[in-house]
């Protein structure tokens, strides 16, 4: 752009033409301005056409491309569709036919069950057939249990062939997953399947080497995460009494946190109820240790969740009331406090009568 200041334009036209050499040159006058637009070579045509962006497979995998595990790449897998049509309809024909297509669906088992229409197929027979069936179909999937309880798809199968396995063949399963514990507890669909295998299994070596596993990794991510917190939770529920122990150690570290996040705050609420005493009465105190934190928590959506858990704690009832009570105006204008209040059924002048029971903070 060149703004005209006096000058004559045929000179600065003149001043241009010399140095465009093999180039087309148009000039526009806009307003005082004047634009030169040179018209550039096309960029040459790649040879190599560019993939529309999509999701690979039909995974729901939570973490990032870059840092996906490879136990949740899908196998394309193209299943005939007019033949699942055929085996759907003889299962619902029933006697002969419904077992001859039992025993078709059992043998492509490993290939139906990434597939939309071959794993409801692979549960319709489940249904139908016995205890054998579903062993069989255990025993097909050995390998790629990792993938399948990442598919959108296989892990339907696998959710229901939970319930029909004794604890032999689980605990192979779980096996299977030992080495990725702490990814596939923060996926969507695995998640849960996680949890179902573990209550299944609750005891048992190989679910303790599973959780020992998820323990040692990084449990903040853990507790923190959409999916992962539920995993947290059913620990806190039914794990070993050294696996609360490991929990209450990492809340520990980032109490008030903790206490205010969507998730953990879920964590650390039960955690109060299910830990050791000493444990649940030290997590109180460092968390009450801080000045005005109670009454800060209760005008916050998900730390209230955490001071009704320390309501419930009989060693800490009366000093948070107390501080309740003591900041009974700040929450009165807040509408979480104030919900609290009312459950409380408390007003302010009781304040006084604490004071002396309990004490200042």
């Amino acid at each position: 752009k060149a703004f005209l200041e006096g000058r004559e334009l045929s000179d600065l036209l003149g001043a241009m033409d010399s140095r465009a050499v093999g180039c087309h040159t148009t000039l526009t006058v806009k307003n005082t301005f004047i634009c030169v637009v040179e018209t550039e070579a096309a960029s040459p045509i790649s040879g190599i056409s560019r993939r529309r962006s999509k999701t690979e497979g039909d995974y729901l995998c939570c973490l990032e491309p870059e840092s996906a595990d490879p136990v949740c790449e899908a196998d394309d897998v193209q299943v005939p569709t007019d033949r699942l049509a055929a085996l759907g309809v003889a299962l619902q024909v029933g006697e002969a036919r419904a077992s001859s297509a039992c025993a078709e669906i059992r043998d492509s088992a490993r290939s139906l069950a990434f597939d939309a229409a071959g794993s409801h197929l692979l549960q319709q027979a489940m249904e139908l057939s016995g205890a054998q069936f579903a062993h069989d179909v255990a025993m097909a999937l050995q390998g790629l249990i990792p993938q399948a309880v990442c598919s959108q798809n296989a892990h339907k199968v696998v959710e229901s062939l939970v319930p029909r396995l004794d604890v032999e063949v689980l605990a192979g399963i779980v096996h299977e997953l030992i080495g990725h514990s702490s990814r596939l507890s923060m996926h969507a669909l695995a998640s849960s399947l996680l949890c179902m295998l573990l209550e299944h299994l609750a005891a048992e070596t190989v679910a303790v080497a599973l959780v020992d596993e998820l323990l040692s990794g990084d449990l903040t991510q853990v507790i923190c995460h959409k999916f992962g917190h539920r995993i947290a939770l059913w620990i806190l529920r039914n794990g070993l009494p050294r696996h609360k122990s490991r929990l209450v150690e990492v809340l520990s570290g980032e109490l008030q946190r903790f206490a205010r996040h969507r998730f953990a705050s879920l964590v650390l609420a039960l955690a109060f109820s299910q830990c050791t005493a000493n444990e649940a009465h030290g997590l109180a105190n460092a968390l009450m240790g801080q000045a005005g934190a109670v009454a800060s928590l209760a005008c916050h959506s998900f730390g209230l969740r955490v001071v009704k858990a320390l309501l419930e704690l009989p060693s800490a009832t009366e000093q948070v009331r107390f501080y309740l009570l003591k900041s009974s105006r700040r929450l009165q204008k807040d509408k979480f406090g104030a919900r609290l209040l009312d459950e409380l059924s408390v007003s302010s002048p009781l304040v006084d009568d604490l004071v002396g029971s309990v004490g200042g903070a």
